[in-house]
Order: structure tokens, then sequence, then C-alpha cells
């Protein structure tokens, strides 16, 4: 299960510039986060190449990578490409990524958008998970993933150069150069499993990942929404956006168990 995904139209532009396909990424990395048990170490926003589609074209693609490695042995979230697609609208959605030969569902970090002038356009926010080793093989070949409609009547085609993936190995590199391999390793390997709800989890991801006054702010809020919601929440923080939007998602049981854990953890 990925994380941190995470709402938000101003998620993957927040704050950065977006880097074009032919950048020569020397200035890719947009922030590096330090947390307790593992580095995140997250790209510029960047558009993607576009390939030959099935059905459509997309009018605009937005992706950003949070590539994350451990620090200690414990187990960390997984990496993870954002992405904002537009296009013309139409009677489908997409929901699924392939890449590499394999193919996921996709995981929206805030609900799709219209807007309207001469033509109808759907924007489309979502993530799907990428491992760290298939970072490192996009480092040498760069990554190419299909973006796929409900039973395949549209499939969009993107590729992201080898240089935006070698770039955030570069940070990788400095920013564990002082941490013993035997540690760095489970960053690979290791998956984090929950027994709760995707809403509680994410809820909870999402928490940590809060300022303390977001925090508290939320849990005000929560509090006054924990049995259906009734107020918005608004704010411009990426963590705030994407913890409301996964506590929405909650049931009103889930809603109970994210305040206790919120209280346990006082």
């Amino acid at each position: 299960m990925y994380k941190r995904i995470l709402g938000l139209s101003v998620v993957l532009l927040s704050g950065c510039s977006t880097l074009s396909s032919d950048d020569d990424f020397s200035d890719a990395i947009n922030e590096v986060e330090k947390k307790s048990t593992y580095v995140s170490i997250e790209a510029k926003s960047i558009n993607p190449i576009e390939n030959e589609g099935v059905g459509a074209n997309a009018m605009r693609n937005t992706s950003q990578l949070t590539a994350n490695y451990a620090t200690t042995s414990r187990a960390v979230p997984e990496s993870y490409v954002a992405v904002e697609l537009s296009y013309f609208k139409a009677s489908y959605v997409y929901d699924s990524v392939s890449f590499n030969g394999t193919e996921t569902d996709i995981t929206a970090y805030s609900p799709s958008t219209e807007s309207c002038s001469e033509h109808c356009t759907s924007t489309q926010y979502f993530t799907f998970p990428i491992d760290n080793k298939d970072i490192e093989l996009s480092a040498k070949n760069g990554l190419t993933y299909d973006v796929h409609a409900t039973n395949d009547t549209s499939k969009l085609s993107f590729t992201i150069p080898a240089g935006y993936f070698q770039a955030v190995l570069d940070e990788k590199a400095l920013q564990l150069e002082h941490i013993p391999s035997s540690v760095q390793q489970p960053a690979v390997e290791v998956k984090v499993e929950s027994k709760d709800s995707k809403p509680v989890e994410m809820s909870k991801y999402w928490f940590d990942e809060a300022t303390v006054a977001e925090q508290e702010q939320f849990t005000e809020w929560a509090f006054i929404n924990r049995k259906e919601i009734n107020t918005e929440l608004v704010s411009s923080s990426k963590e705030l956006e994407m913890l409301t939007y996964w506590y929405s998602k909650s049931s009103v049981t889930d809603k109970s168990n994210i305040l206790t854990w919120i209280i346990n953890k006082k």
C-alpha cells in the first residue's frame, strides 16, 4: 500500500516549477524530508512525453515522483507517482495504470473536476505505486506508463525520461551516504501491512505527515464531523487536504477508530 498518496488541485504544483521532458534534470529535486525511519525525496513535477494512445489524447499530464528510502529496519511507505491528467470529457474515466508488465489500480487523491468553455474538460487526480527497484530501472531506461479506462475503451501512454529518476537516485545517495547498507536494504523489500481499512490507514499516514498546528485543526474538525461530514475544512496544505479527503471516505466506525487513535497519540 503506498502512502502519501495521497488533494487538491494544487498538490502537484505546490510551489515548484514543472520540468519538461528535455530538461537536463540538474535541479529536479523539489523537497527532501527526513522522517524518523526514512527519507522522502520529492522530485519536481514533470510534463511527460505523450506516446500514441488508443481512443483519446491527453490535454495535459503533470506527473511527480515521491521516493521513500528507509533509514532504519522498520517498514516505510511505498514510493509513488502522483498524476494530474486532463482530457476532453468522455463517458469513461481512467482507473488503472500499467508499466513494466504489471497493471495496478489508481488511487484518487482528490475528486475529479470538470470545466467547460467551447469544450468540456475532465481532470483526474490520482497516484499509483512504484517499487524502488522500478525507480532504479527507470533511471536507466526511463519509465513508460499507460493509463487505462474501464474495459480499455481508452488508453493513454506517457514516458518520463531516465534523467528524472537518476536525479532522485543521486539525491538518495547523498542523503543515505552515512547510513549502513544493511539498514538501507529494507527500503526496497519491506512493505507496510495493516489490518486497518484503507481510509483509516491513509488518514493515519497523513495525520503523521501534518504539522502540530494542522493536526490540532484537523482533530477539532474531525470531532465535529465524526458522524458525517457537514462542514468543509478549507486549507492550502497538501497534508490537510489529503487527510480530510481520506477521513471523508471513512465509515462512521472508521471515523471513530481514527479519532481514538489520535487521542491515544496525545
